[in-house]
């Protein structure tokens, strides 16, 4: 439920967004605390300080006189069985004398499937990039559906709540009673129930719904998602069943305009029926989900403090708050940090702007060493100012001089984008240089073994590379060299008097060397001729080759020994497993060796060769990119260490065929060469006096004990950190979190990129429920838990997690003790915290820590978990709770390109097969893999406009070469489907390809490791996973 306040009573609004007067026991002059998104003004209080009434408990609000000015009179008692106005979805609470109220409707236990795989037969192999799951496919996952519900599109029976033709006795704002023979039943997977329906059948998922509310325009507000706001939001925004913010001046109310502790403000589940002998369920309608129109809401991060702050897009707090003592940290039970996304601007297509100070130098504190940015305070005339972080008092160069205004402000704190910007880049002078900027260094190290040559691995790498040559960044000073190996090693001499390349043999393996001193690492513009030819000529110059031993750990050791002069980026492409020479793959992928202790061993080095040589690149500014084609196990774990400690990148393509992942493997090349990057760079985050940042999770090394050293950095990399308490309280009303990041760009500029926010230092724990971040903890978490699996057991990892958020919730509980005790079985959460169990589950089930040995490949399940490492708040979100779309309504304006270039996506839906329908067809995108999965009963001129034929009328085996791309010329749904994956390809590092599949086929076991709410082979669905919670928190 949104909020406790007695039946009937509203409270009259106050001003929107103004700050609230202190009451008793605040702390005056504290600022006001922002606005959650959707509502004005802010959070809604959530209940009204009065004398206590009769059978209620100690400190629990009063009810307020009827007939109180702006305060309406309860509405009269509905029919028996009707829902309460009290908790939206939930039971009133009992008072004395007060009969229990009856079992609620829609609450039963989710009804297990059966298998989705032939009986006994092993699944067939997928496409890349989808593992095969168990044989026989998970239990309780359907891959069929009963008979077909109602019409898609159906508008929803009279008798809405207050809409003409409700039932008798039914008020305005109250749920009908469910049809009969429905109440309590869960809606069977497939089965679409009567829209509208409240106890019985699931709605219609989005794209199927009925008409927009009564007197709203047309398209306005399409249906939502089950369990989801439907229709209009409240009056005054926010969200539902949150009224407007109380009135100024009453007492109760601290500065961040919310009700203090005087009552409860919480949502709650129902967890099973009520009364002794009553089964456990949960309504799945009520499961909260962040689907449909509540998406962006739910990815988006809180307002910010304050509006001098950076954008949360580069850095985003877990918690917009900061607990003022070590005891008041105690008591919270998941990570206080920040995700770090220093290069987000270049993403999201923003410029930076950039400060040259000149004569006066860079200005920073000259103790703690903080940047200039907004939140210092000026004094002397401002001649000095006061560090924001650490509080000492500086001069400022005569050439940085300006008045202060009457309200101490500089004069021209507006004309300067580091005095009114959170966000700013600055052009370091020569102190900033420990040698001169280097230019663009791109080098290719290439494997052209058998492996590569067969599976077109070398042609198709040869191509993405000559396809990029003419945008490489740097202009005249990019440097570009080659080295090819099998089971020997071969370098080029790209000299650009040159009319062909000389190639050079080393046969040497254990102390590889140079036979060249230079011509090994050539300018581009200079030698482009050369280099062209060279590309052109390799796959034929190893087309009959029949070496399969590849020397991989020796190429890397020849090509450090070219770049370590200057740094720059190395590219590895391997097809073989590396069999000669040092890092050579044992097969260390022991399944005994799960559920042991000895498990955390096999996701990490065992050579001591892989962490030496990561350090050794990191030293000379040097990032490893690694390319892995081998369908057979090639040890990723331990050469992912290497670009892990260089802020590197792995891509994974087991299986790879040229003809079928050429284009894949062209587009992520090109992604990877072409985006913008940060050379030898380095960063550092500070934070105010009493705090310290604890610990730092992604792609680095670090250097010292707060310095990250960071060969390469591109948009594509966030990195997570925690922050801790230095001393037992802090000091002053706001926190400083501020991240520098030093390097050079590709036009060879040294810069400082700074970013700063600020944050409240709260007293309550209520405030820091109110001030979470769910996605922010959710990724942290997700982060968290891969780092801990590379070292551990995967079950005690999957434990870990799920008790941290266990562990919120019980405080959560116990906060609300008051309500608690009235409602046992209740799971209570703050609105804040909606969506943070399903996306903790979402993790649980992603490859990286999902199942065991034979659930996931060994090699993919590394490639996952870099991937969520450096994976910024909202991408990290999205993988492990994948977005499904229904592509077979066509009545909205989906994949239609807007005038000023715009392109609206479908609606989202849950992740169940429950909420799907044979006559639909769904593109769920994991972020790795587009699966368009197609319904048996799919109209047959959707199928024909989109893929050229009647889908349902294909033999399985022919499924494979059935594709929605390119669009079909004269078909415009062929082109809205083409626009909506070319939109959700924009932009990202992993280009997703799309595999179709039908229901009924053999693939479709393929896709049922994706559906996160639905159980799998060795885990829970959802709604078992919310009890679980449950039980959890009311552990003792």
């Amino acid at each position: 439920m949104a909020g406790y306040a007695p039946p009937g009573q509203q409270y009259p609004p106050g001003p929107p967004g103004g700050p609230r007067p202190p009451g008793p026991g605040m702390q005056p002059g504290v600022p006001p605390f922002p606005p959650g998104p959707g509502m004005p003004g802010g959070p809604r209080p959530t209940g009204f300080p009065g004398p206590q009434g009769p059978g209620m408990p100690p400190g629990a609000p009063g009810p307020r006189p009827p007939g109180m000015p702006g305060m309406p009179m309860p509405p009269p008692p509905g029919p028996p069985g009707a829902p309460g106005a009290f908790a939206p979805g939930g039971p009133r609470p009992v008072g004395p004398g007060m009969a229990p109220p009856p079992v609620p409707p829609g609450m039963a236990t989710l009804p297990p499937g059966p298998g989705s795989g032939p009986q006994g037969m092993p699944p067939p192999p997928g496409p890349p990039g989808m593992m095969p799951p168990p044989p026989g496919g998970p239990p309780g996952m359907p891959m069929s559906r009963g008979p077909p519900g109602p019409m898609m599109g159906a508008p929803p029976p009279p008798g809405g709540p207050g809409m003409p033709g409700a039932p008798p006795g039914v008020m305005p704002g109250m749920r009908p009673p469910p049809p009969p023979g429905m109440g309590g039943m869960p809606p069977p997977p497939g089965h679409m129930g009567p829209p509208g329906t409240s106890g019985g059948g699931a709605p219609p998922p989005p794209g199927f719904g009925g008409p927009p509310p009564p007197g709203a325009p047309p398209g306005a507000f399409p249906p939502g998602p089950p369990g989801m706001m439907q229709g209009p939001p409240p009056p005054g925004g926010g969200f539902p069943g949150m009224g407007p913010p109380g009135p100024p001046g009453v007492p109760g109310f601290n500065s961040y305009g919310q009700q203090q502790q005087l009552v409860e403000h919480f949502e709650s589940l129902q967890i099973g029926g009520i009364g002794p002998g009553a089964p456990e369920g949960i309504d799945l309608n009520a499961l909260p989900r962040p689907v449909g129109e509540v998406q962006e809401r739910a990815l988006s991060a809180p307002m910010p403090f304050d509006r001098a702050n950076c954008s949360a897009d580069n850095m985003r707090m877990t918690v917009q708050a900061i607990p003022a003592t070590t005891s008041l940290r105690a008591r919270w039970s998941l990570p206080l940090g920040a995700i770090v996304h220093p290069m987000s601007d270049e993403a999201r297509g923003r410029q930076v702007p950039v400060v040259n100070l000149g004569a006066a130098g860079i200005i920073r504190c000259r103790r703690c060493r903080t940047y200039m940015n907004p939140f210092m305070t000026w004094t002397d005339a401002g001649r000095r100012y006061k560090c924001n972080v650490c509080a000492l008092l500086n001069e400022i160069p005569v050439e940085y001089f300006a008045n202060l205004d009457n309200d101490g402000r500089r004069r021209d704190a507006d004309e300067r984008p580091e005095l009114c910007g959170g966000t700013v880049e600055y052009v370091a002078p020569a102190e900033y240089m420990v040698r001169p900027p280097m230019p663009p260094v791109y080098f290719f190290a290439i494997d052209v073994s058998y492996a590569a040559v067969s599976s077109g691995m070398l042609a198709s790498a040869c191509e993405a590379i000559k396809a990029c040559l003419d945008r490489l960044p740097g202009d005249e000073r990019t440097l570009i060299g080659f080295l090819t190996f099998d089971s020997t090693l071969h370098f080029y001499n790209l000299n650009s008097r040159l009319s062909a390349p000389q190639m050079m043999v080393v046969a040497e393996l254990d102390d590889p060397f140079v036979p060249l001193p230079d011509d090994l690492l050539v300018n581009l513009s200079e030698s482009r001729a050369v280099i062209e030819t060279l590309l052109t000529q390799l796959p034929t110059t190893f087309a009959a080759s029949q070496t399969v031993e590849s020397a991989t750990g020796p190429a890397l050791q020849a090509a450090f020994l070219v770049m370590q002069h200057i740094g720059g980026k190395l590219l590895l492409f391997q097809a073989a497993v590396p069999s000669s020479g040092v890092g050579k793959t044992k097969n260390r992928d022991n399944l005994a060796s799960y559920g042991t202790d000895r498990e955390g061993a096999i996701r990490s080095p065992e050579d001591a060769f892989f962490k030496r040589f990561a350090a050794e690149c990191s030293r000379v500014q040097m990032t490893v990119d690694i390319f892995a084609f081998s369908l057979s196990y090639m040890d990723l774990a331990s050469w992912a260490a290497i670009p892990r400690y260089t802020c590197g990148d792995v891509y994974h393509y087991p299986g790879f065929s040229g003809a079928r992942d050429g284009p894949k493997l062209a587009a992520e090349v090109e992604h990877n060469l072409l985006r913008p990057t940060a050379w030898e760079a380095v960063m550092r985050i500070r934070c105010s006096k009493g705090l310290r940042i604890s610990s730092f999770h992604g792609h680095f090394f670090n250097r010292s004990t707060d310095l990250l050293a960071l060969p390469t950095c591109d948009p594509d990399k966030a990195f997570a950190v925690q922050i801790a308490h230095e001393e037992n309280m802090v000091q002053g009303p706001v926190a400083y979190v501020q991240c520098a990041l030093l390097y050079t760009n590709s036009q060879g500029e040294r810069r400082i990129r700074v970013h700063t926010m600020s944050v409240p230092v709260v007293n309550e724990l209520g405030d820091l429920y109110r001030a979470a971040d769910a996605a922010a903890s959710a990724a942290l978490l997700a982060k968290l838990a891969v780092e801990r699996s590379l070292g551990s057991r995967l079950d005690e990892t999957r434990a870990q997690l799920q008790q941290k958020v266990a562990a919120a919730l019980k405080e959560f509980r116990l906060l609300n003790a008051s309500a608690a005790s009235r409602l046992p079985s209740k799971l209570l959460f703050p609105d804040t915290l909606r969506h943070l169990p399903l996306w903790a589950l979402g993790a649980i089930k992603c490859a990286a820590l999902r199942g065991g040995a034979k659930d996931v490949n060994a090699d993919e399940r590394i490639a996952v978990g870099h991937e969520l490492m450096a994976a910024p708040v909202e991408a990290l979100c999205r993988a492990v709770y994948p977005d499904l779309y229904p592509l077979h309504d066509t009545s909205s304006d989906w994949g239609i390109e807007a005038s000023d270039g715009t392109l609206m996506l479908p609606p989202t839906q849950p992740l169940s097969m429950a909420y799907m329908d044979e006559r639909g067809a769904y593109l769920l995108d994991t972020g790795r893999v587009f699966v368009l999965w197609c319904g048996r009963a799919l109209d047959r001129a959707w199928s024909v406009d989109v893929f050229g034929c009647d889908i349902a009328a294909l033999n399985p085996q022919d499924l494979a070469s059935v594709k929605p791309e390119p669009p079909r010329e004269g078909s415009r749904v062929s082109a809205r489907v083409c626009n909506v994956l070319a939109a959700l390809r924009a932009g990202r590092a992993l280009q997703p390809q799309c595999f179709v599949v039908r229901q009924g086929s053999p693939l479709e076991v393929h896709c049922a490791q994706y559906f996160v709410e639905d159980r799998g082979a060795a885990s829970t669905s959802y709604s078992e996973f919310m009890m679980g919670l449950h039980k959890g928190v009311l552990s003792k």
